[in-house]
């Protein structure tokens, strides 16, 4: 009988993917970096070498191997001591998880996958380093010509989302501005969108 949910016969394949325990564990590891429910070890592998950047790769490694731990440590207290809650030990994998992040020097990508990780664990961010200053300056359009500046946001990865406009002549003169509410988007499409709508 599983010593944690008590309910079915315990094997490695009920333990660690198939009891509410490992569900609740993995789902919010499953919830940060959008993947389907883990079925077997294979599941696991082939989440661990997906894409991402060398420190998402680390972090995937790392909260995989901290949640079978938990599981592990999970079911041995409760055979052996009191039985540790699920909560307490989502909190324990992440703090593990933000404490690898932190002394990684893994190298991360300036992406929202990255971003998200980064804000789920409170992992702090690190910047590269600035290999050679470059002065920018922002310059009216030449004779004829009309510049556009645009820029769009999105509340969280896929939220309420807007984008706008500047537009300048050559003249350094001001000819108008626009802004677009976009519902619920992605920042892929925000980014598709500001330019469709300078257009």
């Amino acid at each position: 009988m599983c010593t944690l949910c008590e309910k079915h016969e315990e094997s490695i394949q009920h333990l660690f993917f198939e009891c509410f325990n490992a569900l609740h564990i993995s789902s919010w590891v499953r919830q940060i970096f959008l993947t389907s429910h883990f079925s077997n070890k294979d599941d696991l592998i082939s989440f661990i070498k997906s894409d991402g950047s060398p420190f998402v790769k680390l972090i995937k490694l790392v909260a995989i191997n901290f949640s079978v731990w938990m599981i592990s440590r999970m079911r041995n207290y409760a055979r052996f001591q009191d039985k540790i809650e699920v909560s307490r030990a989502i909190l324990v994998v992440k703090d593990l998880i933000c404490l690898v992040g932190n002394s990684s020097k893994a190298s991360m990508k300036n992406d929202m996958l990255n971003f998200n990780v980064i804000k789920f664990f409170g992992i702090n961010t690190r910047s590269g380093k600035v290999l050679r200053p470059l002065l920018v300056r922002w310059e009216f359009p030449s004779l004829g010509w009309v510049k556009i500046n645009t820029n769009g946001t999105a509340r969280g990865y896929s939220g309420l989302a807007t984008c706008g406009g500047i537009f300048h002549g050559s003249m350094r003169e001001f000819i108008g501005a626009l802004y677009v509410f976009l519902e619920v988007q992605t920042i892929m499409v925000i980014e598709f969108y500001r330019v469709i709508h300078a257009m």
